[in-house]
């Protein structure tokens, strides 16, 4: 039987894991790290008993690779879903906004939808409409090189237009600004999210902490079908001979019994032990983002989920026990001390849903100071593919060349194609 390494138990590790196992080929991955899940998990707070992701993750129905990857290690049920697009957005005058798909047929709902849409007026309707539209029906070589904040003033979008929906939009689904992001991989998510069926809009929320929603289940599906997991152990070298890799140097110890090794983690990390052209010359700006979790004395909140106009803060999550604003594209506050970061945020939730310092029991700040790559057209151009000149050596992560951004989708997607590489060259040898 065949055997390969994965070299990093974060979404993108455990998806090449769990494929690899369920193909019959014998895999063991190795995380650096005591736990899984790379970027996306899981802790328990044990001052006030609450398990807290370290940072807040969504997924939405067009993330078809992901949510088949849920139903393979049966955690499809670890997930609450939407009949049909609904957001909730709060302006800053306490006031309500409702971005609701109707009940009619896709894209009928959705145009119905963006006319209800209450925060714009008609011409700025009409004119999303219509954006959409010829969305639907144009290529991408005219964006080359554009930002999305230039594509949107081609298409003559107006400013309470752009602050109101396309930035929220935006800074959700890229982790970026508008005008940083590219517009060929923006306009790549919102053909995705609003034109494939009323299910690719929909927001998906997981019900548990995200160690319990996907990262044990992985691990229980991987173990199960003979393949092992070894956590706490670091790659170190990758000695190679004849552009193939022969032995794996960990922290303890020398491996050499595989035949197959996909990398998984993050590109800092990969270029400690791998050196080679794909990524010699290989460096991304990054965006941060700064979750802030906070437990009130009463938590009013009714929904799941809020999405915050012109705020500083973006969206707000409702965990019952605790509330978490979410700051995405945050290097701005990378460096800045905790206790600023609350009170720039108790400013926020004051003018936006009513909530004083008084209210507040505690709080707790993360910052995930690299979270993603920057989608510039700069940074897309720089991700390495699949194959590497090493003839046994896989590139996977959300980071890699997938057509998508630095997603959990991107990630699934990365770890997907590398399996079905390593499945293409055991075919040729048949």
């Amino acid at each position: 039987m065949k055997k390969c390494i994965v070299i990093g138990g974060g979404i993108a590790g455990l998806t090449s894991a769990t494929y690899l196992t369920k193909y019959g080929v014998k895999t063991e991955l190795i995380e650096s790290k005591n736990k899984l899940g790379g970027r996306a998990y899981s802790f328990k707070d044990r001052k006030h008993n609450s398990v807290i992701d370290n940072g807040q993750h969504i997924l939405m129905g067009c993330y078809e690779e992901t949510l088949k990857f849920f139903r393979l290690i049966s955690a499809q049920n670890n997930l609450t879903y939407q009949k049909q697009l609904f957001i909730t957005f709060i302006n800053n005058n306490s006031e309500f906004h409702y971005l609701e798909a109707t009940k009619l047929f896709h894209p009928l709902n959705l145009i119905m939808g963006l006319l209800n849409y209450s925060f714009l007026n008609f011409s700025e309707k009409i004119s999303l409409i219509f954006f959409f539209i010829k969305l639907a029906f144009s290529g991408t070589d005219y964006l080359k090189n554009l930002t999305v904040d230039e594509w949107l003033n081609r298409e003559n979008q107006s400013e309470n237009l752009k602050q109101s929906f396309w930035e929220i939009v935006c800074v959700g689904t890229l982790n970026s600004s508008t005008n940083k992001a590219s517009a060929e991989i923006f306009k790549v998510v919102l053909k995705k999210m609003f034109l494939d069926s009323n299910f690719s809009s929909t927001i998906i929320l997981p019900k548990y902490g995200l160690s319990e929603t996907y990262c044990h289940p992985a691990k229980e599906f991987i173990l199960k079908m003979g393949s092992k997991i070894s956590l706490s152990e670091n790659v170190l070298e990758l000695k190679t001979k004849k552009a193939v890799i022969t032995k794996i140097v960990t922290n303890k110890r020398i491996i050499n019994d595989f035949d197959f090794v996909i990398s998984t983690v993050p590109l800092t990390a990969l270029s400690k032990f791998y050196s080679g052209d794909e990524i010699k010359n290989v460096s991304f700006d990054y965006s941060c983002i700064v979750s802030v979790h906070i437990w009130l004395k009463e938590n009013k909140l009714q929904n799941k989920f809020y999405g915050l106009i012109n705020s500083s803060v973006h969206w707000i999550f409702n965990h019952d026990d605790h509330i978490t604003l979410v700051i995405s594209d945050a290097n701005y506050i990378k460096a800045t001390k905790n206790d600023e970061i609350f009170e720039m945020c108790l400013i926020e939730l004051e003018k936006y849903i009513k909530i004083k310092k008084e209210d507040i029991i505690d709080y707790k700040i993360i910052k995930e100071k690299d979270a993603t790559f920057i989608p510039s057209n700069k940074n897309l151009n720089n991700r390495p593919k699949t194959k590497t000149k090493i003839n046994n050596l896989f590139l996977a992560g959300d980071w890699t060349y997938t057509g998508l951004p630095a997603t959990l989708e991107g990630a699934v997607v990365s770890g997907k194609k590398a399996v079905e590489s390593i499945l293409n060259n055991l075919n040729s040898e048949r």
